[in-house]
């Protein structure tokens, strides 16, 4: 059973500390600003946008960092690759450190670029309907 319940990402943010709401917030209003279309939603007890039958991406913070995370393939990571050198990833998630400013620029364009491709690959499931 999980220790918490979250039904809106306002509840997810509430549960922050400043600190980590106010870099949540930032975050979150980037992916907005980048696809104005994308559904907020919790997903794995966590913020999460949606868009075209795809994801955008997953918001979470952490102690020493917030995550952008996102099923692969993650078109903005080959795409960003000089970009995102700096920062730690996995294959699925993306490690911004606290201790520096967030990139909102960056999170901009990768989430148009997810927006994108989500619309992308729906027009191609469409045409094979």
């Amino acid at each position: 059973m999980a220790l918490t319940d979250f039904k809106t990402i306002d509840d997810y943010l509430a549960s922050l500390s400043e600190e980590n709401r106010t870099g949540v917030q930032a975050i979150c209003d980037a992916i907005r600003r980048a696809a104005p279309g994308a559904e907020g939603v919790i997903s794995y007890q966590i913020p999460a946008f949606r868009q075209n039958g795809g994801w955008i991406f997953y918001v979470s913070a952490h102690k020493d960092h917030y995550s952008l995370a996102c099923p692969p393939p993650i078109p903005s990571f080959e795409a960003f690759s000089d970009e995102l050198a700096r920062y730690a990833k996995t294959k699925s998630a993306l490690k911004l450190p606290k201790k520096e400013p967030l990139p909102i620029e960056l999170i901009e364009k990768m989430a148009a670029l997810h927006a994108k491709h989500n619309l992308e690959q729906a027009g191609k499931k469409r045409g094979k309907a």
